[in-house]
């Protein structure tokens, strides 16, 4: 069985820190309550950045770390980002996480396009070039280190579509840069996640587990609202209530002999009315009934 994990983002948590959030020691309560084996680092900075402070917390709560994390504009970025990088890949590493997300940061027109690949702007061939530079840069950092770089398509970003996927990993390094299957941001795209896992099997180094909620997608597809209005409206739902067949997820899994860490993400803003922890909970349950998990240490 896979040990599956949960991150920040269940919680509400996309930057370092916000007066709404619940503070990080109640996000890692509940996660160890609720039954899962790990979490992701999210934002850096939310999470404790003193190793050993982290190291600790993470230990009493017989938790693991399953990767950093990394968002940023990369087709722009400047050394900040670089900067921003190395920082998360250091603790990453003395954590013991084996992996890197790797994610472009949002960008007004493509979360408008978001899901619409035929409305969606393409990076030109210097700008493609700037962000393969960057990650290329990531990786290299990343392995110095020990630590897997795993890109993530993400929905209302420059690698979302499957056109863009197959060009980026074209054009990157097998042995360095590798990939992270997000299910829910697959499906938004229109793309089979399972097809996709068994597609880059020799490139898959981590896996997102999250699902979309059909009726909310159709209705901003309709509207051309774009990815903010679907995340303002609850897209991403418990695992087992949406779209996305999990039971081929596994199935593919099983056929790459993938043996990381399945993070559930159900992205979602605070005041949406649910209570992490009861989703956090149903979401395992169901990972139980379809056959993905999960260990718990």
């Amino acid at each position: 069985m896979w040990r599956v994990g949960n991150a920040p983002t269940s919680w509400g948590i996309e930057q370092a820190s916000d007066p709404s959030y619940p503070h990080w020691e109640t996000v890692l309560d509940e996660i160890a309550r609720a039954g899962y084996a790990g979490i992701e680092l999210g934002p850096l900075g939310y999470l404790p950045d003193d190793p050993d402070v982290l190291i600790r917390e993470l230990a009493v709560r017989r938790l693991g770390l399953s990767a950093g994390t990394v968002m940023a504009p990369l087709q722009e970025s400047a050394e900040a980002v670089i900067d921003l990088a190395t920082r998360t890949v250091d603790l990453t590493s003395k954590i013991g996480a084996p992996c890197l997300v790797l994610i472009d940061g949002l960008d007004a027109e493509r979360s408008a396009s978001a899901g619409a690949p035929e409305r969606a702007a393409r990076l030109d061939d210097g700008a493609f070039r700037h962000l393969v530079d960057t990650v290329n840069r990531i990786a290299d950092i990343a392995a110095a280190a020990g630590v897997v770089a795993a890109f993530h398509p993400h929905a209302g970003t420059h690698v979302e579509f499957r056109d863009e996927i197959d060009r980026l990993f074209g054009a990157t390094d097998p042995a360095l840069v590798r990939l992270c299957v997000d299910t829910g941001h697959s499906a938004y795209a229109g793309i089979d996640p399972a097809q996709l896992i068994g597609d880059y099997a020799d490139r898959l180094a981590c896996v997102h587990l999250k699902d979309v909620d059909p009726a909310v997608l159709a209705a901003v597809a309709e509207e051309e609202a774009g990815f903010d209005a679907a995340y303002e409206r609850a897209v991403f739902c418990v695992l087992g209530e949406g779209c996305v067949d999990f039971r081929t997820v596994r199935e593919e899994l099983s056929a790459a002999d993938y043996d990381g860490w399945l993070t559930v993400e159900q992205d979602a803003l605070p005041a949406a009315g649910a209570v992490p922890y009861d989703d956090a909970v149903a979401s395992l349950e169901f990972l139980q009934r379809v056959g993905l998990g999960p260990a718990t240490g």
